[in-house]
């Protein structure tokens, strides 16, 4: 009698103890955030597009349990919108290269050139591309973020090549001094590791041709370009993407070049602040980062400061296009403020039931949320993305149901 008693006490100490846990655990802001390139939306409808044309691709993902739309407003190095520091796609001088938008864009659906023709149809009509999924986007109900690939580096070992030479800055021609390296110099074994087995070999090629942000010049391009941004487009958020793609500086100066990535962060930080409070709202800043929380002060990026600091409002985990391993998400969470948010992105797969596998983990793990990535890209293939596996997805409930899922 006194051992079931003893038993009885253990459990019910257990349960209380578990309780007053969760009970003292921070409610954090739960998203499922869906990731959109600049151009996804703009390369399959021949041109000229309509603003009707782009809803279906917003609304699809709204209908999915979507909370957040996360897009890229940089194909590549340019934009998709009339900038004042970058070229917009298809904004070329040289007659050939124009006559090869034209004849690939219009036969061709799936290509930079479309997208280039649409851009530019819309900026005839006196429409904003970008502008468009914006607002669709809120419309329906979804927070938006833009999503700043802030190290792009396509097509760097082929500046000449058709469709690269699109998508390649003057800025990055006209300054080699500020790239990083050469591209095809080898990788470490830490670029080697953050890309993974199974990422193609040419990205490897494509990054030490990347800019180099130890330099002033670089850093405050970027920043010019993100204030044009978020003052042209009225979004709750702003995301830095470091993960694609990640080198930033020489190899062997990430160390003393973590001061310089915190003083951009800390000027992104101000500026969202001080957009903020002219729109009476906030406007947040996040930043989608390495798998390993080690991988990044090594890449030179001071992630936990930041989030120590509140420069960032948000992190988001990440591997390189490839779900290699689990993310290590506790390690993330024992380093970061107890009440701030953590999300962690799902790469692309080929099977439905390796997402639910991953999503069911990192539910179980204690992440605050899903991003899915290049979730798109299905339509490269000529499938049309499943937003069925996606509205299951954004529930942590109703996911960690096996048999349930074995039914879709």
């Amino acid at each position: 009698m006194c051992g079931s008693v003893r038993t009885l006490l253990l459990v019910l100490c257990f349960f209380i103890t578990s309780v007053c846990i969760q009970a003292d655990e921070p409610v954090r802001p739960r998203r499922f955030i869906y990731n959109s390139d600049a151009d996804n939306m703009f390369i399959y409808k021949g041109p000229p597009m309509q603003p009707e044309d782009v809803s279906p691709y917003i609304d699809q993902v709204a209908a999915s349990g979507v909370t957040t739309f996360s897009m890229s407003p940089n194909d590549g190095m340019v934009m998709n919108f009339p900038s004042r520091h970058a070229r917009m796609l298809g904004d070329e001088d040289d007659p050939e290269i124009l006559k090869q938008i034209e004849e690939t864009g219009r036969t061709k659906p799936g290509t930079l050139a479309r997208a280039a023709l649409n851009y530019k149809a819309f900026v005839e009509q006196g429409q904003d591309a970008m502008g468009i999924a914006v607002e669709r986007a809120k419309e329906q109900g979804m927070e938006v973020f833009l999503s700043f690939r802030i190290n792009e580096v396509h097509g760097t070992d082929t500046p000449d090549v058709f469709p690269y030479n699109l998508i390649l800055s003057r800025f990055w021609r006209e300054h080699p001094e500020y790239w990083i390296g050469q591209p095809g110099d080898p990788l470490s074994q830490l670029h080697q590791d953050i890309l993974g087995p199974r990422t193609s070999p040419v990205v490897g090629k494509w990054l030490p041709g990347g800019l180099d942000f130890a330099h002033e010049e670089v850093r405050q391009r970027r920043y010019d370009q993100i204030v044009e941004c978020l003052e042209r487009y009225d979004v709750d958020g702003l995301e830095i993407d470091f993960q694609r793609f990640p080198m930033f500086f020489k190899d062997g100066e990430e160390e003393q070049n973590l001061d310089a990535m915190t003083d951009l962060m800390r000027r992104l930080r101000e500026l969202t602040t001080r957009l903020g409070k002219e729109r009476e709202r906030p406007l947040l800043l996040s930043a989608r980062v390495m798998a390993r929380p080690e991988q990044n002060r090594a890449v030179g990026l001071d992630v936990f400061r930041w989030a120590e600091e509140g420069l960032v409002d948000f992190l988001i985990a990440s591997h390189y296009l490839r779900n290699d391993f689990p993310l290590p998400v506790k390690e993330y969470r024992e380093r970061m403020p107890r009440d701030m948010p953590l999300y962690a992105s799902i790469e692309v797969e080929p099977q439905a039931d390796t997402y639910r596998t991953l999503a069911r983990q990192l539910y179980a793990d204690g992440v605050d949320g899903l991003m899915l990535f290049n979730y798109f890209t299905r339509r490269e293939s000529g499938n049309e993305p499943d937003f069925e596996l996606v509205k299951e997805l954004s529930d942590p409930v109703t996911i960690q149901q096996p048999a349930e899922a074995g039914k879709h």
